[in-house]
């Protein structure tokens, strides 16, 4: 057999994308594939292939499209369909969603795969499992050098992390009027350096016998006790270099308020310290809805949802992204078909709905309900959750759909202008329905002390909850906003500069809802789809990344 080209259309005749195996310019292949739909127009039954006075095209439809292999006609038409077949099994496994995008989005990796199976225009032996073998292999070289790149970048993270927490200590001391704990070692490091070394010792003696009084004096102080306390430790046995490490600490430890303010800046900052970080901001404002009893059939439906907006309230991004799992835990109940309401738009371009690879995808797309493509097997009954479905979808800027609350910031500085007055409003978007937000809280990255709730205007009892190191200062509501309800928390802190307060991270959870719009109409049993199964669903919607910045 000697295949020309391998092309996908549209049923309506336009051309996707094409692999050509043999000379053929592209006026050409546009023209054989324009003879092709006049062909298949024409024809009333149904056939896999057609020829015309020049060559045979081999074709199956998918959905509204064609994938086809123009051939010689002398070439051998069952191995065409074999080949065919192939061809067929590799797009599948390559796009998800049968739609002109998706097409387009992944045309590098079905055109890898054509060039697997054909070569020069003769068909490789291989079996579909071997090309999938052969897309997915990966360099050994390359993963090593990916784990390297990530292993600095994540060092390079945590080493930024503790400069900016020394930086913020440092500063928070300066605020205290705490002297730092190296002061005494850089401040008397002018008399100490490399004083062993006699040209050195001689040339500070030759400077400071023609400084001032009062320099000449603090210098041979210095050097006195530098002398006494090398003597000492060198009788004890231990090195210089230690004694004077540890003469700076004492002179430190003994400088005038030193042990006071050592002692008070303890005290302070001991409770903050002693935490753990916590990296679950659930453990601070919880969750909207407790864990749910699994009586048979338990359907969960959850939403992340990350957004940023800008301190007026305007929205640069919004994201979307859900899951629907499974959990059973009676045999009897795992032959079951899951029924999804109507008014689920499961052909919305702006969603990406990806069904799990053993859940029938057509049968999704078709009539909205979720089974297993196997109709002998039934789903897992240990009572673990399993996920057959997963959307996304990406919001365009200022647009509120994906909002479920909105939000704004205003920052005004105080007289004294190391502190700033922040106004923080929310409201509930009422174009969403009957839902209220419940678990409101925030977090501000600026781990200090020096921070107080306005209570004038503090009508959803807001309360700080926790100062923590690693996230900064917690802020919760106790108070849930229904729909179309609007409010703001008032705060003052003290910061260095406004930039510093940002940015301000939000949390809240939302309890049986959905903004995909994802519910469940019924659960049937799947070899006699009247009868129907008991089964329970929880809706929640969470956030992730919901930044003011």
């Amino acid at each position: 057999m000697v295949v020309l080209a391998a092309s996908i259309t549209t049923s309506s005749g336009k051309p996707l994308l094409s692999r050509q195996f043999k000379d053929l310019t592209k006026d050409r292949v546009i023209e054989l594939l324009s003879n092709f739909q006049n062909l298949v127009s024409s024809i009333s039954s149904d056939h896999t292939f057609v020829e015309d006075e020049h060559v045979r095209y081999v074709y199956k439809p998918i959905d509204e499209f064609y994938i086809i292999l123009v051939t010689n006609r002398q070439s051998n038409i069952i191995q065409d369909l074999a080949t065919l077949n192939i061809f067929s099994q590799t797009v599948n496994a390559t796009i998800s969603n049968f739609d002109e995008y998706e097409i387009y989005e992944n045309a590098f990796e079905i055109l890898s795969s054509f060039d697997e199976i054909i070569c020069m225009g003769y068909k490789e032996n291989l079996s579909y499992t071997q090309v999938a073998n052969f897309l997915a292999m990966e360099s050994h070289e390359e993963k090593i050098q990916e784990i390297i790149s990530r292993n600095k970048e994540n060092e390079a993270t945590e080493q930024r992390k503790r400069r900016a927490k020394e930086i913020a200590r440092r500063e928070q001391d300066r605020k205290n009027g705490i002297v730092p704990q190296d002061y005494g070692m850089d401040h008397q490091s002018r008399f100490a350096a490399n004083t062993n070394d006699p040209s050195v010792r001689k040339a500070f003696d030759s400077y400071y016998s023609h400084a001032s009084a009062e320099a000449s004096q603090a210098y041979s102080g210095q050097n006195a006790h530098d002398d006494t306390l090398n003597n000492y430790y060198a009788s004890k046995g231990q090195p210089q270099a230690q004694s004077q490490q540890q003469s700076h600490s004492q002179g430190l430890n003994v400088s005038s308020g030193g042990a006071s303010m050592q002692k008070s800046h303890s005290k302070n900052f001991a409770s903050s310290a002693n935490r753990a970080p916590v990296a679950d901001k659930s453990s601070y404002f919880g969750t909207a809805v407790p864990e749910a009893t699994n009586n048979g059939i338990l359907l969960s439906v959850n939403e992340t949802i990350n957004a940023v907006f800008n301190r007026d309230g305007s929205i640069e991004s919004s994201e979307l992204k859900g899951v629907f799992e499974i959990r059973v835990n009676d045999a009897a109940l795992a032959d079951a078909t899951i029924k999804l309401v109507d008014s689920l738009k499961v052909d919305d371009r702006s969603y990406q709905f990806k069904t799990h690879p053993n859940i029938d995808k057509s049968l999704f797309l078709k009539e909205k309900r979720i089974a297993l493509k196997d109709k002998a097997k039934s789903f897992p009954h240990n009572d673990q959750s399993l996920g057959v479905l997963r959307w996304r979808k990406v919001g365009a800027a200022n647009d509120s759909q994906l909002v479920p609350l909105e939000m704004s910031t205003w920052v005004s500085a105080n007289s004294d202008s190391s502190s700033f007055d922040v106004t923080l409003e929310f409201e509930v978007n009422q174009d969403m329905g009957d839902m209220n937000v419940e678990n409101l809280g925030f977090i501000v990255p600026v781990p200090t002390q020096s921070v107080r709730i306005n209570e004038d205007s503090n009508e959803f009892g807001a309360s700080i909850v926790d100062i923590n190191d690693e996230v900064g200062i917690v802020i919760k509501l106790a108070s849930a906003l229904e729909a179309g309800q609007q409010g703001s928390v008032s705060f003052t802190i003290e910061a260095d500069m406004e930039d510093a307060l940002f940015p301000i991270n939000t949390h809240f959870t939302v309890s049986n809802s959905s903004l995909s719009g994802v519910n469940v109409d019924s659960v049937v049993k799947t070899s006699d789809n009247a009868e129907a199964y008991p089964f329970d669903i929880v809706r929640t919607i969470a956030t992730d990344e919901y930044n003011i910045v």
